[in-house]
């Protein structure tokens, strides 16, 4: 049987190689945030422009980039925005436990970018995601032409 010290050393190491791993890779790891909220311009709500979005899980790491994912289908999805180039993709890669936490593979996740299909699905035009990116908020026009609003917490 296992002594109690046994036990709470060996918990303690564990501790210990889960914050060094935070600290070494801060900047791969995203962490949910269940209090940001995402609006979407084509979403019609109390005569408001931008109607709140459910089931979109929002994750951030600690460079300030959103990492948006949503599974409900039809029209699962996974936006990740980064500071760095401020470009909207879909992760190529990417390791999550479940509502928590995210893994990327680098600092500056390789990502595929988004198709533009907008001005009502003619693919007319030059995508332009206009991204704004704050502290509180993420703004950017997805693929489809609407524009998608994050406000982090």
């Amino acid at each position: 049987m296992v002594s109690e010290v046994a036990l709470k050393t060996f918990l303690l190491l564990v501790l210990l190689v889960l914050l060094t791993l935070i600290v070494v890779d801060r900047r791969c790891i995203y962490v949910r945030d269940p209090l940001a909220t995402v609006y979407k311009s084509d979403l019609r709500q109390d005569g408001r422009q931008d109607g709140r979005q459910s089931g979109v899980q929002v994750f951030v790491n600690a460079s300030g980039d959103v990492l948006l994912w949503r599974d409900a289908e039809p029209g699962g999805y996974r936006i990740l925005v980064q500071g760095w180039n401020k470009a909207p993709g879909t992760p190529m890669r990417l390791t999550c436990l479940r509502w928590m936490v995210c893994l990327a593979e680098a600092d500056h996740p390789s990502t595929i970018a988004m198709d533009w299909t907008g001005n009502n699905g003619r693919r007319k035009g030059k995508y332009d995601p206009h991204v704004s990116m704050t502290g509180r908020a993420v703004s950017f026009v997805n693929g489809d032409g609407t524009t998608m609003r994050v406000e982090l917490r």
